[in-house]
């Protein structure tokens, strides 16, 4: 019956980013990709923070925008990628994978930071956005749902969920 009430429950909670949050993505997404065609024209070297925030904004949008993620992803050099400070864009990549193949463990294993000052609200963002729309997802799909399916969609323990 718990199950029950709490599908019952995501069911009618519909949460997604504000307009506002959106509005800001967008917002960093121009002035990032920006700052990239400038760097590379510039300079020709583009900042691996730069290429950071620029993928989790990407990943962040609402829908995630997966498609210039993986774009990005590409166009990064890979002495980038390999090197040392790539780390975190190799993390960041895991948590757009992981949501491009739709392995939900995946996504909320990487999700798990730590992240970068400049990443970090980003991925708060992106976490908790993407958590509230597989409760949504959930929601919409099931009508009963064993307990350990619900927290292996939602990226948590039984007793959290």
């Amino acid at each position: 019956k718990l199950i029950n009430c709490l599908i019952h429950f995501y069911k009618r909670f519909n949460p997604s980013l504000s307009s506002k949050m959106v509005e800001d993505l967008k917002e960093m997404v121009t002035r990032l990709e920006q700052q990239e065609l400038d760097c590379q024209t510039g300079s020709g070297t583009v900042p691996v923070s730069v290429y950071c925030e620029l993928l989790a904004c990407y990943l962040a949008m609402d829908p995630p925008d997966l498609t210039q993620a993986k774009y990005l992803m590409q166009r990064i050099p890979a002495t980038v990628k390999q090197g040392e400070e790539g780390a975190e864009l190799t993390k960041l990549w895991a948590v757009g994978r992981g949501m491009w193949t739709r392995d939900n463990p995946a996504v909320f294993a990487a999700l798990a930071g730590p992240w970068s000052s400049g990443v970090e609200q980003i991925m708060a963002r992106l976490s908790q956005g993407f958590r509230d729309s597989q409760k949504r997802l959930v929601g919409e799909a099931y009508s009963t749902i064993k307990l350990g399916d619900m927290a292996l969609y939602l990226g948590m323990g039984e007793a959290e969920a």
